[in-house]
C-alpha cells in the first residue's frame, strides 16, 4: 500500500446543507491513497442499504409511496436486508427559498403521525428496520425539528433530532436537538446522525466515545465525494451508511450520490441517480 499523504482539506464546500465553517478540526480528513478493507472473517454482520429518492414538494403520500416501492424492491432483491436508510427531510424538499419556515411548518407532522404510521406498517410487513428524515412538530410547543426516525421491524420508534444546525436549518427556524442517540439493531450498536452534525467536534467525539459499529447518516448534499481517495475521522473505525436525495428543488440540484463507507474510510459501495440504492452486508468486528 502506498504511504498515506495527508491532503489536509477542510470540506467547507462538500455539502449544500452543511454551509457553516468547520470547527477546530476536520471531522473528515482526506488521504490520497485508497486503503483496503477486508471484513470477510468478521464475527457479526448487518445487511444494510442506503437509498436516494426524489421527494414531492407537497404530496407526502406520493413520497411515502416511493419509499414503499424502494423498500419492496430492496427486500425482493436482498431478502436478508436488515436496515434501509433514506435521506434527511426526505418526505419533502429540504429548503424552499420562497417560504422557508412557513413551508416546513406546512410539511411538519408529529411523531407518531401519518408518515410514521405508514412506514411502521411497511417495516413490520417487510421485517426490516427503516430510517428516514422528516420535519417533526412538537404539538405542545409548536417547535419544529430536523428529525431522523428509526422504525424497527417490530414497529417500535426511535428518533433523533439534529443538533448542529446549519444556516439553512436556522432559516427554516428549526430547533436543535440536545442528545446523542445510540441504539442497537440485532446486537449491533448504531448511532443516528444528520448531515452537518459531522461538523461538530463535540458530537463526533461523543460517537467515538460510544464505540458504535455503524453510523446511520441521513443527509442532503449536492456535492459528490471523490471515490479515488479515502475519508477518515468521522468514521472512527466505523461503517457509515450514507443516504442522500435526488432531483431539482428550486435553485438546488442533487445527483443522488449515495455511499457505504467502510471503517478505514474507503467507499465500499456507491450509486448515483434517482430511485437508486447501495447494499452491503457489513462485517462487524468486536471493539
Amino acid at each position: 500500500m502506498k504511504k498515506k499523504t495527508i491532503v489536509l482539506i477542510l470540506l467547507t464546500t462538500m455539502f449544500f446543507s452543511c454551509k457553516k465553517d468547520w470547527l477546530d478540526y476536520s471531522p473528515i480528513d482526506m488521504y490520497s491513497a485508497k486503503i483496503d478493507y477486508n471484513d470477510s472473517d468478521a464475527p457479526k454482520h448487518l445487511s444494510v442499504a442506503a437509498v436516494s429518492i426524489q421527494p414531492s414538494k407537497t404530496d407526502k403520500q406520493e413520497t411515502r409511496d416511493t419509499i414503499k416501492s424502494m423498500v419492496e424492491k430492496i427486500k425482493s432483491e436482498h431478502n436478508d436486508i436488515q436496515v434501509i436508510v433514506f435521506g434527511e427531510l426526505i418526505l419533502e424538499w429540504y429548503y424552499d427559498s420562497e417560504s422557508k419556515d412557513a413551508y416546513q411548518h406546512q410539511m411538519a407532522e408529529p411523531i407518531p403521525g401519518a408518515s410514521t404510521d405508514f412506514i411502521k406498517n411497511l417495516a413490520v410487513v417487510n421485517n426490516v428496520n427503516i430510517v428516514f428524515g422528516l420535519t417533526e412538530i412538537d404539538t405542545i410547543t409548536q417547535n419544529t425539528y430536523n428529525t431522523q426516525v428509526l422504525i424497527r421491524n417490530n414497529g417500535d420508534i426511535v428518533k433523533y433530532r439534529k443538533r448542529n444546525l446549519n444556516q439553512t436549518d436556522i432559516d427554516n427556524k428549526m430547533t436543535a436537538g440536545n442528545e446523542l442517540v445510540v441504539t442497537e439493531i440485532e446486537g449491533i450498536r448504531a448511532a443516528m446522525f444528520i448531515c452537518s452534525d459531522m461538523q461538530s467536534d463535540k458530537i463526533t467525539k461523543e460517537i467515538a466515545d460510544a464505540k458504535v459499529d455503524v453510523i446511520l447518516h441521513s443527509l442532503t448534499s449536492s456535492t459528490d465525494l471523490n471515490t479515488d481517495i479515502s475519508y477518515v475521522g468521522t468514521q472512527m473505525n466505523t461503517w457509515i451508511v450514507f443516504a442522500n436525495r435526488y432531483g431539482t428543488e428550486g435553485d438546488y440540484s442533487y445527483t443522488g450520490f449515495t455511499h457505504i463507507i467502510n471503517p478505514v474510510g474507503t467507499i465500499s459501495e456507491r450509486a448515483v441517480g434517482e430511485n437508486v440504492y447501495v447494499y452491503r452486508r457489513l462485517g462487524i468486528f468486536n471493539k
